[in-house]
């Protein structure tokens, strides 16, 4: 590597930008990439770079290295072709068949009404820019494009990448500009059911619905630790401080909508005595009162709401049940359980859905961990709910990597970064969950680094991505690319 950067030229992000506008024309839901698929494929088959299709629709793409380059050093770039699909709660947006509606705004890539898709569709741009270029001095390019990372990791569990020579991995999946990622947090992923009895409420009980809305949502592992609260959890304590003073009966309970997003609101259904229906408004006031005192509406809009619905019917679940569900959300704990010396999260748990489907009630959440050995200290707690209350239980599991005490290749990326920002990276084992654990464990002695742009609110209708921090990562990645 030469002693300072010597970069001659400052590549603009024009062709990252179209590569982006058109990704974002194209719905990926998470096990539904098949359009997107097709859109890689045919990119790689116009340009006449060798690649590969599997029938769960991961694709590799090859490009040689250019002629001057005479390492014989190669990389692999990857990312995920999925989105997380979250949208405004009255927007009209179908991701099974509508684009994105995105739009600049000042330094900002924006998403009217929706995620803004730039996890992970940034670095899939940023790839095929790299891949279409005849100018940017490159070894040997092995571009890795995954499906289904943001809900099960399949595609990175299935993927076939023997063929691939190179051990240094360069992954396009990061959300903040002045970190390196080096590590990630392994996930278990859980579903507790609840098997519900119904009954049939005497004409002296009307029906409610309560709302708590405004929370800020985000991304269940970098925002887990900014105190954003949880509204599932909130709806427990609401329904629990109810059902103290009150008959209570709940009908229909539902919220959020995936483990990986913090939750933005929670609704339920709930029978009550008529007579009680003035007692249990003041309730409400006072919760909302509050709520609103909590550090977590600091960022936010929180507030607690009722309404007196119309009823179709008198069927609910019965006090029993009732009581079970409240006391399983209160127990299930939520946020950082477990954090490092300087504050940084190593154990955290997000309460990412609630719903009933017929007389079961259906609680989903995650787990994430960067220490082994504190999180079965967590899941053994969680073995005792579900013991307690005889539930159902499911889960799954996503590996963790953990990076290597001494690599030439990190090294490179810091000092080229250090060069290049005029400043000192911060080189962290993150929280989040990528798929370098399964790469990991396919590819022996693989060297892992993740970078990208400043993203902002992930895994929300908030989501933004800076520019002009585009702009100095993708530069950032092509001196990495010429040094190698």
């Amino acid at each position: 590597m030469s002693n300072g950067v010597n970069f001659m030229k400052e590549f603009d992000i024009n062709e990252v930008m179209k590569y982006f506008y058109e990704i974002s024309e194209i719905p990926r839901i998470s096990g539904k990439e098949e359009k997107i698929a097709d859109y890689i494929e045919n990119f790689a088959i116009k340009r006449n770079l060798n690649y590969t299709r599997d029938s769960y629709n991961n694709i590799i793409i090859i490009k040689e290295a250019v002629k001057s380059k005479k390492s014989n050093e190669s990389v692999i770039l990857q990312c995920h072709l999925d989105m997380v699909c979250e949208k405004e709660e009255n927007s009209n947006h179908d991701f099974k068949k509508d684009g994105l509606d995105i739009y600049i705004d000042g330094d900002f890539i924006k998403a009217r009404e929706t995620t803004l898709g730039a996890d992970n569709g940034i670095g899939i741009a940023i790839i095929l820019a790299i891949l279409n270029s005849n100018e940017i001095n490159h070894p040997k390019i092995e571009a890795i494009f995954t499906v289904q990372e943001e809900t099960t990791m399949e595609g990175a569990k299935k993927i076939d990448v023997s063929m691939l020579k190179s051990k240094k991995m360069i992954g396009l999946d990061n959300m903040n500009e002045e970190e390196l990622w080096i590590g990630c947090a392994g996930a278990k992923i859980f579903e507790y059911e609840i098997e519900g009895t119904k009954q049939k409420n005497s004409k002296s009980y009307t029906l409610i619905k309560l709302g708590i809305s405004g929370f800020l949502g985000g991304h269940s592992g970098k925002d887990i630790s900014k105190n954003r609260g949880n509204p599932i959890k909130e709806m427990g304590n609401l329904l629990d401080t109810l059902s103290k003073k009150y008959n209570i009966y709940l009908k229909n309970i539902y919220g959020g909508g995936k483990v990986n997003v913090i939750p933005r609101e929670c609704y339920s259904e709930i029978f009550i005595k008529y007579d009680d229906l003035n007692k249990i408004k003041q309730e409400i006031i006072n919760y909302n009162k509050l709520l609103k005192k909590k550090s977590i509406n600091k960022n936010g809009n929180i507030s607690v709401n009722m309404i007196k619905l119309e009823q179709i019917d008198n069927n609910s679940f019965n006090l029993n049940t009732t009581k079970k569900v409240i006391k399983v959300i209160k127990d299930i704990k939520n946020g950082v359980y477990y954090k490092d010396k300087y504050g940084n999260p190593l154990v955290s748990l997000n309460i990412g859905k609630i719903e009933n489907i017929e007389n079961k009630i259906k609680i989903s959440f995650s787990i994430r961990t960067n220490r082994s050995e504190v999180e079965q200290k967590l899941e053994e707690e969680l073995n005792n709910i579900v013991k307690k209350y005889k539930m159902q239980e499911r889960k799954s599991e996503l590996s963790g990597y953990e990076h290597k005490e001494r690599s030439k290749f990190i090294d490179t990326c810091k000092t080229i970064y250090k060069q290049y920002f005029k400043k000192k990276p911060r080189v962290l084992d993150m929280h989040i969950c990528l798929e370098t654990g399964f790469f990991a464990n396919k590819i022996q002695n693989l060297d892992f680094i993740a970078i990208a742009p400043n993203i902002y609110d992930a895994h929300s209708p908030k989501e933004r991505c800076s520019v002009s921090s585009l702009k100095k990562i993708y530069n950032y990645l092509i001196l990495i690319l010429k040094e190698i």
